[in-house]
C-alpha cells in the first residue's frame, strides 16, 4: 500500500508500532509511531485527506482480543480521522460478514468483530469504504510460504476434501484498489451518489474462486517446476478432527477461527471491483507465481 501511494506521488504516512517497523517503511513516505489511541492517532493523521486502515487481528493471541482490536480499535481511529480533518476511511473487513448468522464457519468471533467493526465505521461520518477480502496473494502472505513447508514434508494435510474454495487476489489489485477508493477522485466514481451516505462496499476478489485442492495443486506444480519442492501428497483429514486440533493448539498453527476461514467457501462477484480499478484483474496463476518467488527469496535470505 505505501509503495502504490508512492508510485502515485502521494504524501505518505504509515502507522507503526515499533522502531523496527518504522524501518521498513520505504522511502519518500514517513513513518509515525503509535498505538490504537485516538489522541496519537490523531497527532499521526494530521493534514491527513484519507486514512487506510488495516490493524486488524485475524486470531486473539497475546491477549489481545478481537473487541479491542477490530471493533474498538476501529473506532479510535474513526475517532482520529475525523479529530484530524480527514474526510475518507478505508478499512479491510471479511468476506464472509454479509452471511453471518447464515453460514456456521463465519458465525463466530472473527466475524463478528469485523461486522460490529463496519457498523463503526459507517456511523462515523466520515466517508467509509471497507473491502471485504477472500484471500490477498502476494508478498508476505503466509500460506504459501506454509504451503512449501508441508510439501518439503512430504505431505499437505486437508480438512476434509479441499472442495471448499477461496477466491485470492493479488496484493497489488488490493493495493490498487485501496488507493483508488481513498483518493478524492473516487467520489465521482460509483458507488457515492449525490443524496446518499457516502458509503461503499467492495468484496476484495481475484478473477477466479477454486477449490482449495486446486490451489494446493497449482503451488506444488509451480514450486516443483521452481526446484523448490520433490514429490508430496495430499491427504485428507476429517473436518471435525481438524476442528480438535485447532481448538486443542492449531491446526498447523491455524487456530479454530483461522480454520473457519479456510474452510467458509465464500465466493463473490469479481465485476464491482475490476469496474473500480478499471482494468483486468490479476490473473490467479501470475499471483501465484509472484507470491511464490517472494516466499522463496525470503527463505534463503
Amino acid at each position: 500500500m505505501v509503495r502504490a501511494c508512492a508510485a502515485a506521488g502521494i504524501d505518505t504516512v504509515a502507522v507503526v508500532r515499533s522502531e523496527e517497523a518504522a524501518a521498513r517503511v520505504p522511502a519518500p513516505a514517513r513513518a509515525a509511531r503509535a498505538e490504537l489511541e485516538a489522541d496519537a492517532l490523531a497527532r499521526a493523521f494530521e493534514g491527513a485527506t484519507a486514512v487506510v486502515h488495516l490493524a486488524h487481528i485475524g486470531a486473539e493471541r497475546g491477549g489481545r482480543t478481537y473487541q479491542a482490536v477490530n471493533v474498538e480499535g476501529t473506532r479510535a481511529v474513526a475517532a482520529a480521522a475525523r479529530a484530524a480533518g480527514a474526510r475518507r476511511m478505508v478499512m479491510f473487513s471479511g468476506l464472509g460478514v454479509a452471511r453471518y448468522g447464515l453460514a456456521p464457519r463465519v458465525t463466530d468471533p472473527y466475524f463478528r468483530s469485523k461486522r460490529e467493526a463496519e457498523d463503526v465505521l459507517f456511523a462515523s461520518g466520515l466517508e467509509a469504504v471497507a473491502f471485504r477480502p477472500s484471500y490477498v496473494l502476494g508478498a508476505g502472505e503466509g500460506l504459501v510460504p506454509s504451503l512449501l513447508e508441508q510439501m518439503r514434508k512430504g505431505v499437505v494435510e486437508l480438512p476434509g476434501d479441499g472442495s471448499y474454495r477461496m477466491q485470492p487476489a493479488a496484493v497489488e489489485d488490493a493495493a490498487a484498489a485501496v488507493l483508488a477508493a481513498a483518493s478524492s477522485t473516487a467520489a465521482a466514481g460509483p458507488g457515492f451518489y449525490p443524496g446518499r451516505p457516502p458509503h461503499r462496499v467492495f468484496d476484495l476478489v481475484g478473477p477466479e474462486a477454486l477449490p482449495v485442492r486446486v490451489f494446493v495443486e497449482r503451488v506444488g506444480v509451480a514450486a516443483r517446476a521452481a526446484g523448490a519442492v520433490g514429490d508430496f501428497t495430499v491427504r485428507s483429514v476429517p473436518v471435525e478432527a481438524a476442528d480438535r486440533a485447532a481448538a486443542a493448539g492449531g491446526w498447523h498453527g491455524m487456530p479454530p477461527d483461522e480454520l473457519d476461514c479456510l474452510l467458509c467457501d465464500e465466493v463473490s462477484d469479481f465485476g464491482p471491483l475490476q469496474a473500480l480499478l478499471d482494468r483486468p484483474l490479476t490473473p490467479v496463476a501470475v499471483a501465484l507465481e509472484r507470491a511464490l518467488r517472494a516466499a522463496l527469496e525470503g527463505q534463503r535470505r
